[in-house]
């Protein structure tokens, strides 16, 4: 008789996990308690058009791994992201200059700060350095450009001063160009498909028995326990625990609409993402997924993602690491619960800030675990 296998979560984690496994042997049912599957990655459409629920998602990987994973399940169209930051010089600019990001140390030599700028990074350690978030990326690129490109985006984005910060997932997310790359990212394989991600991942669930609407929790650890031979749980571990509060999130809320367009290619933002740091406006950016789907339809939706909604995206992981002991310690505690083997993995279970190749990566770990420890 197979081993069967539960997988709570239906997005890339718990998708591919559950790929692997039943690829495997194994009798796998993934949980889900939405209506859809791809979790924080999925794409919606408006009047047609393709856009971004829960903020931009570009597939970037250096992993060879999961590159060919995704391939073979229709990820292949290349894209190369780009990303434009809007910064005001002084209080007084009635308009700001679009610059990109990373910024670009030939770009900042036309402005005039930039004796200022060169200054300071003459004036740099060696090597970036500090506990907290602000004092790490200062010591990368200085006070002023700290002070234009990060300071208040930091601020909106996280609902607090970036000194309160980790500095840990400063080097993953801020950085300084001197050699004139324009992409954001540097791997070698990027990808964004024509209609969002949701057909790929659906591909991944295309053999894996999948039960939607289906919200469970700590509380249904005996029946878990009588249906299955191990579970993989890849919710957020207060959530599933059913307390919330225990940890600290930080959640987006995507103000989109729809606009028309001159022409089927139109788009009216001047890039997929625009970073805008200013507190003039209450946002943190634009986003325009057109920009990378490249659809050819009458007109666009833009979405201007505001910071501080009560939803679970992104983990808030503090100088102290008091958010990443507690998870583990729900963790200990939910595996109490149980009389078979569990495990965690993904963004929201392990309580970590990683893409979505990371993800993936992540699902192939805890399958192979699975089938080692279980056997198929």
């Amino acid at each position: 008789m197979r081993r069967q296998i539960g997988v709570v979560g239906a997005g890339w984690t718990g998708a591919v996990a559950g790929r692997l496994l039943t690829d495997a042997g194994f009798a796998v049912e993934v949980l889900e308690k939405t209506s859809v599957v791809g979790g924080h990655s999925r794409a919606e459409t408006m009047n047609g058009v393709v856009y971004e629920p829960n903020g931009a998602h570009i597939f970037h990987t250096e992993n060879e791994a999961v590159n060919e994973f995704v391939n073979s399940h229709g990820l292949t169209r290349p894209y190369d992201h780009k990303v434009l930051t809007e910064v005001f010089l002084s209080p007084d600019d009635d308009e700001g200059r679009l610059l990109s990001w990373p910024p670009q140390v030939e770009e900042l030599k036309e402005l005039p700060v930039w004796p200022t700028v060169e200054r300071e990074l003459a004036s740099l350690p060696p090597q970036p350095t500090g506990d907290n978030f602000e004092d790490f990326v200062v010591s990368m690129m200085g006070r002023t450009l700290y002070d234009l490109f990060i300071r208040d985006y930091t601020a909106k984005q996280w609902g607090r001063p970036a000194t309160e910060l980790s500095a840990r997932f400063a080097p993953k997310r801020v950085e300084l160009r001197r050699d004139g790359h324009r992409g954001l990212f540097r791997d070698r394989w990027q990808y964004f498909p024509p209609n969002g991600i949701n057909e790929v991942i659906e591909s991944v669930l295309s053999t894996v028995a999948v039960t939607l609407n289906t919200e469970v929790t700590v509380d249904d650890a005996d029946r878990l326990g009588q249906d299955y031979d191990a579970v993989i749980i890849t919710a957020a571990l207060d959530d599933f625990a059913r307390c919330p509060g225990e940890l600290e999130w930080r959640g987006i809320e995507m103000r989109s609409r729809f606009e028309p367009t001159d022409d089927p290619g139109g788009v009216l933002t001047p890039a997929y993402v625009t970073n805008r740091p200013s507190t003039r406006v209450p946002y943190t950016r634009t986003v325009e997924t057109k920009h990378a789907t490249g659809q050819q339809i009458d007109g666009t939706v833009v979405s201007e993602e505001m910071p501080g909604a009560p939803r679970r995206h992104y983990p808030v992981l503090t100088a102290d690491g008091a958010n990443e002991r507690r998870n583990a310690e729900l963790a200990e505690k939910i595996a109490d619960h149980f009389d078979i083997p569990v495990y965690f993995a993904g963004r929201l279970a392990t309580y970590r800030y990683i893409n979505q190749d990371e993800a993936i990566a992540d699902a192939m770990a805890v399958a192979h675990r699975v089938a080692a420890e279980l056997g198929g």
